[in-house]
């Protein structure tokens, strides 16, 4: 069956399979005629396991576990019971605290704050900052499997050399890349994800250095599983730091000096903002998920 078949008989939506298929809970085979997906009755299966687990909130590390058979699914149970309670718990003293303030009665511009703020420290974290913070670094894993960059020791003039450098820099990351399309524009698939390449020169120290650039052939293949809005604004957050640390550092030099009220102080800060999101745009396009610094996949 294909992917929407497999969708109507599992009840997971076809992002959150390719997902699922992302993080290494699903391996369906593939048609050796069109390389499309054949989903069985054993991956439908799979992913209704996956979907009851998800259903009790479990992380996907823990299912990836059970499905491989590291970890006892009784054990997996064991430990998402204690995350439950300890939720509960942070759950429970925010109810409190709430009816504690309900029964002060009193105006936000008379209560005192720093006494709440002292009282809320005691208690154990709420966890929607937590909750946040794991959201957003899903999404940043996410975002660099989509895309990475790194520099090949060659020009890359022929298709030749263009597989070399897709090898040397596997060899380098340890990875199991395969090329399926031997080309200038090159496909190939990393752990049976396929991604496409393609070369550019940018310069350096003035000369002309070759950069590769590799993309997810399916964007939504990489989705993380959260609420798109939420998504939306981690993503922006994301890609807009250099322009909030420019405009932070512009801020810092214009506003105790009073600058800002001045024509010559704004033309300053729009050139600063400026500066951050060509640096913005320049990151994101050339250098994101640098392999050459880092290694992200993993």
């Amino acid at each position: 069956m294909n992917i929407k078949q497999a969708a109507e008989a599992s009840g997971v939506s076809s992002r959150n399979i390719r997902y699922y298929e992302q993080e290494g809970l699903l391996c369906p085979t593939r048609n050796p005629e069109n390389d499309y997906r054949i989903y069985t009755d054993q991956d439908v299966r799979t992913l209704k396991l996956i979907r009851a687990l998800r259903m009790l909130d479990m992380p996907l590390e823990d299912i990836r576990a059970v499905l491989r058979g590291s970890l006892s699914l009784a054990s997996a149970a064991g430990r998402q019971a204690e995350r439950l309670q300890k939720r509960t718990r942070e759950l429970e003293a925010a109810i409190h605290f709430c009816a504690d303030l309900q029964q002060r009665n009193e105006n936000a511009s008379t209560m005192d704050v720093d006494a709440c703020l002292m009282q809320m420290q005691s208690e154990p974290a709420t966890g929607w900052f937590t909750a946040w913070v794991n959201d957003y670094r899903a999404m940043a894993r996410t975002e660099h499997r989509r895309s990475f960059t790194f520099t090949p020791d060659t020009p890359v003039t022929t298709p030749a050399e263009f597989t070399d450098a897709l090898f040397a820099y596997a060899r380098e990351q340890h990875l199991d890349l395969v090329v399926t399309r031997e080309s200038m524009n090159p496909r190939f698939t990393i752990d049976g994800v396929e991604y496409r390449a393609v070369r550019y020169y940018y310069p350096f120290r003035g000369i002309p250095t070759a950069r590769i650039r590799c993309l997810l052939c399916d964007p939504d293949f990489a989705e993380p599983e959260m609420a798109p809005r939420r998504l939306r604004i981690m993503k922006m957050l994301h890609y807009a730091m250099p322009v909030l640390a420019t405009a932070a550092i512009a801020l810092l030099f214009l506003l105790p000096r009073g600058l800002l009220s001045t024509w010559w102080g704004l033309l300053i800060f729009v050139g600063f903002l400026a500066t951050g999101i060509s640096s913005a745009w320049y990151n994101a396009r050339i250098f994101y998920n640098d392999k050459d610094n880092q290694d992200h996949y993993r």
